[in-house]
């Protein structure tokens, strides 16, 4: 069965391979000749706007040479859509932003394709209303996932201060109560409390990806204790999910949130080939937004922001000269034959969807499900668009 799987990966990698080296880049019909961003947009929405396939749209940028970072796009900015003399499009930005200097003057900061001077004037002191650049991806609904879950090896795991026991014989803490940890703790952070949840398994290789951590609980860290000249760690616990318990591991909660400037929509720079094992709502089919677990992670050189498809393998058929069916349509005789020959002809291998790298781990990676052609289930291969 596993030799089976392999053959078909192999035949998988060629395929999407020779897909990607057919990919061209091809406008909508209806691409907007100029548009003006929007408080609420994202990279990937602007995208859809211009090209029949969004995840193409870094050679769109690419082909503009002076538009350095695409990245960083703002409200109120003006995209142009423009053609060069072979007739290739060219996405160009003008950008007037506001900044204000310490001083009380005003930088009129004018980009555009054909200037990138920088004006002083002295004028009103005014604070620009698009101070941030719009995100890669809506983030509101993935931004508590990518701060809280976490995937885990048993050594990590191991490695983590657990709870001892509290102040008094509690068995589940909840909020405000005190407990004792063991192992150093940092009082200028923020922790959270977690129990190991599922451990997760690769389906191709049937090596362990990982321990699920599942978050109890947040910690304000105290001053220490010093117990027979043995410093404990003390804790308090708040916004509590779920009781607390003997065991429960801590890990540093980030201080504030670094995703919309630190995901950068690209393709992969090698051959990934993967598939989804689990998806954060635990439900078997699942659409835009959701979150999956993939058993492919920095061991195929992911990172996050790198874009993916989403493909599904036909069903196979069984043809012997007759009546093509399906292997459970199939009559007595083809079942028989079919069991000879051992395997129905495989049928192409179609995409699905996008997803896109918003956390790595080492043999694993969690990814927002960007688009779908129809519902995406567990089992569903991945790879490079």
């Amino acid at each position: 069965m596993r030799q089976q799987l392999l053959a078909f990966l192999v035949s998988f990698s060629v395929f999407f391979s020779t897909m990607l080296l057919a990919d061209e880049l091809k406008l909508k019909a209806d691409a907007p000749s100029l548009y003006l961003v929007k408080s609420g947009d994202t990279l990937w929405d602007i995208a859809g706007l211009y090209l029949q396939h969004p995840w193409l749209w870094p050679r769109l940028w690419k082909l503009n040479p002076q538009v350095s970072n695409p990245h960083l796009i703002y409200p109120g900015d003006e995209l142009h859509l423009q053609f060069d003399a072979d007739g290739q499009p060219i996405l160009s930005l003008n950008s007037q932003r506001e900044a204000v200097s310490s001083a009380g003057t005003t930088q009129v900061q004018n980009y555009s394709t054909t200037s990138a001077a920088i004006k002083l004037t002295p004028k009103v002191r005014r604070i620009a209303k698009a101070d941030k650049a719009i995100p890669a991806v809506a983030l509101a609904a993935i931004e508590p996932f990518l701060s809280e879950e976490h995937l885990l090896s048993a050594e990590q795991l191991e490695s983590l201060p657990y709870v001892l026991g509290g102040k008094e014989n509690v068995k589940n803490a909840v909020s405000g109560h005190l407990l004792y940890v063991q192992g150093e703790l940092d009082q200028t952070l923020r922790y959270g409390i977690y129990r190991q949840g599922e451990v997760y398994e690769d389906p191709q290789s049937g090596d362990i990806l990982g321990y699920e951590a599942v978050l109890m609980a947040e910690a304000k860290v105290l001053p220490p204790a010093m117990v027979s000249e043995q410093h404990i760690s003390r804790i308090e616990v708040q916004k509590s999910r779920r009781e607390v318990k003997q065991g429960d591991r801590l890990i540093p909660l980030p201080s504030q949130s670094v995703y919309p400037v630190f995901f950068q929509l690209r393709s992969p720079e090698s051959l990934v080939s993967g598939v989804i094992v689990d998806s954060a709502s635990e439900w078997r089919e699942f659409a835009k937004g959701e979150i999956v677990l993939l058993n492919q992670g920095q061991n195929a050189r992911l990172q996050p922001g790198h874009l993916l498809g989403i493909f599904r393998p036909s069903p196979a058929v069984v043809d012997f000269g007759d009546k093509p069916s399906y292997p459970e349509d199939s009559d007595k005789l083809q079942r028989i034959l079919h069991e000879v020959v051992g395997s129905a002809d495989e049928m192409p291998t179609e995409l699905v969807g996008q997803l896109m790298i918003v956390k790595v781990s080492e043999h694993s990676s969690f990814a927002m499900i960007l688009r779908t052609e129809q519902p995406v289930r567990v089992g569903d291969l991945i790879g490079n668009l």
